[in-house]
């Protein structure tokens, strides 16, 4: 399972230990397109554990009614926290950097799913060499 983003600042405590970007999967429920980049991408990312050293993966549900705890350790919405991101369509993937601000890799949508492994590894990248900057 690719694990839910609950507290922002707990998982930048542990990305920054482990010098990685954090790759968030923000998502709606019932959204095909979600979860075909979360079935056929992100969970067997996991399942590999190729990407433990890699990037931090965490996913969002926008439209779910949860709070989290953002990089202030102030609680918020879901939603309120994919707005505050400027994350408008889904499935979008994020990286965020040691601050929990996002890197300027985005992708967003699913435009030709026979890409878009290629897509995420490419964006992955540039996100891991933004960080080493």
């Amino acid at each position: 399972e690719v694990t839910p983003l609950t507290d922002l600042r707990a998982d930048l405590a542990e990305a920054n230990a482990l010098q990685v970007p954090i790759l968030l999967l923000i998502h709606s429920q019932g959204c095909t397109y979600c979860h075909y980049v979360m079935e056929d991408h992100l969970k067997p990312m996991v399942l590999s554990g190729q990407y433990k050293n890699r990037a931090l993966l965490r996913q969002l549900a926008a439209d779910e009614a949860l709070d989290l705890v953002d990089a202030s350790g102030q609680h918020v919405r879901a939603r309120d926290f994919a707005r505050s991101l400027q994350v408008r369509f889904y499935p979008t993937i994020i990286f965020l950097d040691a601050k929990g601000q996002p890197t300027k890799e985005r992708l967003i949508g699913v435009a030709n799913i026979d890409l878009y492994g290629t897509q995420l590894e490419a964006a992955l990248q540039r996100a891991e060499a933004q960080m080493k900057r």
